[in-house]
C-alpha cells in the first residue's frame, strides 16, 4: 500500500511511504501535511527500552533530526541524545551567534536532577539541573513522537515538565496541555490550539493544526523510507545549506492611485489543495490578509478607500470574510509592541488601534483560480483573491 500525498515539490516520493511490517522492534511514524503538500515524515523504532527516530522536514526549517530516547523500568526517560543535520546527511554547523553544537547533544535523567552535555565554542560543558521526576526532553526538528510522549504524561500526571539544551535554562517548564476526556487534547501555544486525538494504547491518531497559524495535520504511519525522501528533498533544494523556501512567498503590489503612490507589502500563502473561504479562512473572524508578517499598505497621499479617507502614511489591513457582508479594516498599529524594532506579525491584531471599517465586495465567482493569495490594483479597484474567490473595494486619491 502507498501514500499518495506527497505532492509538490514532492512530488514522485509516494512510493517511499511503503507501509510494510518491519522485521525487528516496533516501527511507526507520523506524515505532516499542509494542504496536499507533504512537509514532514517522522519514523521511529522502539526495540526493548530504546527509541531511535528521524524527522525529515521540507519547505519550511528544512533538515533532519535524528534522536535516541531510552526509558527507565517506569516508563521515565533515562537518556536522550539527539543532532540535526541538512537533508543530505551532513552535520548543521554551530550555531554562529552562541557556538553551540548542533549535534552529540545528550541528556540524562536520574536522582531528581538532568545532567545535559553540549558543546559551545568547541569546550564541552556539563549542567546540571534539578527537575521532578518523569521531566521529558525537549524534542526539537517537529517530532510528533515527542508531541504523544507529552500527551501521554499529560494524561496519566496531569501536568507536563520539559527541559532543553537552552543555556539559559535553568528550570523545567510546563506547556499549557488540555486533556479532554479519554481521546483528545489541545496544547495551547500563543493562544493558538492545536487538538491531537490519541487511541485507547494512548499513541497519536491525529493532530489537527486548523486553529493555529500553521495549519498542519498529522496522520500516522506504520513505515517510511526517511533517508530517501531526505535525499530527494536534498536534489530538489539545490546546493547543500541552501535555505527551503519559505511556504508563504513575500511580495510587494506598486500601484499608482490617481496623484498617488500607493505600496502594499504582504506574504502569499498557497491553496495546496484546499478550499479557501469560509474554510481555511474563516468566516466572521478576523484574517491576517496574507502570511507572516502583517500586510501593510503604505500611501503618500491621502486616500479614498470605499467612501472612508485613510490620510497619508502606513497602515495595517485586515479583512473580516463573511457569507454576507464584509469588512476591510485599516488599523494604525505597525510595528511590534513588544520590540520596536520589528514589524507587527499577522497574530498582533489590535482592535483598539483600527481607524476604518469599511465594506468591501464579494467576489466568489473568478473565471480563474489563483493558486495564492494575491493583492492587486486593477483600475479604480483594490483585488484581495484566493482560490476562485475574494473581495475587492474601490480606491482613489483624494
Amino acid at each position: 500500500m502507498h501514500l499518495s500525498t506527497l505532492r509538490a515539490p514532492a512530488r514522485g516520493l509516494a512510493t517511499l511511504l511503503v507501509l510494510a511490517v518491519p522485521a525487528l522492534g516496533q516501527t511507526r511514524g507520523f506524515l505532516v501535511t499542509l494542504g496536499a503538500d507533504t512537509v514532514a515524515v517522522e519514523r521511529f523504532t522502539k526495540t526493548g527500552d530504546k527509541v531511535e527516530g528521524t524527522v525529515v522536514r521540507h519547505l519550511q526549517g528544512a533538515g533532519m533530526l535524528k534522536y535516541i530516547i531510552t526509558f527507565d523500568k517506569d516508563g521515565s526517560v533515562g537518556s536522550y541524545e539527539a543532532g540535526n543535520y541538512r537533508l543530505d546527511g551532513s552535520p548543521v554547523p554551530p550555531n554562529p551567534q552562541t557556538g553551540a553544537a548542533q549535534t552529540g547533544l545528550k541528556m540524562t535523567f536520574a536522582g531528581g536532577g538532568a545532567t545535559r552535555e553540549v558543546m559551545t565554542n568547541g569546550q564541552p560543558a556539563v549542567r546540571h539541573t534539578s527537575v521532578p521526576k518523569g521531566t521529558l526532553p525537549a524534542i526539537g526538528g517537529g517530532s510528533r513522537f515527542y508531541v504523544e510522549l507529552m500527551l501521554q504524561a499529560a494524561k496519566r500526571d496531569g501536568k507536563v515538565h520539559i527541559i532543553g539544551f537552552a543555556a539559559n535554562q535553568d528550570s523545567a517548564t510546563s506547556p499549557d496541555i488540555r486533556v479532554m476526556g479519554s481521546d483528545s487534547a489541545e496544547i495551547v501555544t500563543a493562544g493558538f490550539r492545536e487538538g491531537f486525538r490519541f487511541d485507547r494504547n494512548g499513541q497519536l491518531a491525529h493532530g489537527d493544526g486548523s486553529l493555529t497559524t500553521q495549519k498542519f495535520d498529522v496522520r500516522p504511519i506504520r513505515d517510511a523510507d526517511v533517508t530517501a525522501i531526505a535525499s530527494a528533498w536534498a536534489a530538489a533544494s539545490g546546493p547543500a545549506g541552501k535555505p527551503a523556501p519559505p511556504l508563504s512567498t513575500s511580495d510587494t503590489a506598486n500601484a499608482t492611485v490617481g496623484t498617488a503612490h500607493v505600496t502594499i507589502t504582504y506574504s502569499r500563502p498557497a491553496m495546496r489543495g484546499r478550499e479557501i473561504w469560509g474554510t481555511l479562512v474563516p468566516f466572521d473572524t478576523t484574517w491576517r490578509l496574507g502570511a507572516n508578517f502583517a500586510t501593510q499598505l503604505k500611501t503618500d497621499k491621502d486616500l479614498d478607500i470605499g467612501g472612508t479617507t485613510v490620510a497619508t502614511g502606513t497602515y495595517t489591513l485586515w479583512l473580516i470574510p463573511s457569507a454576507g457582508q464584509s469588512y476591510l479594516l485599516v488599523n494604525k498599529g505597525t510595528m511590534d509592541p513588544a520590540n520596536n524594532g520589528r514589524a507587527m506579525w499577522g497574530t498582533q491584531w489590535d482592535p483598539a488601534q483600527d481607524i476604518a471599517k469599511i465594506p468591501v465586495e464579494s467576489h466568489m465567482h473568478l473565471s480563474m483560480s489563483e493558486e495564492r493569495f494575491r493583492i492587486f490594483v486593477q483600475g479604480d479597484m483594490m483585488m484581495m483573491h484566493w482560490g476562485t474567490g475574494g473581495y475587492g473595494v474601490r480606491v482613489k486619491a483624494k
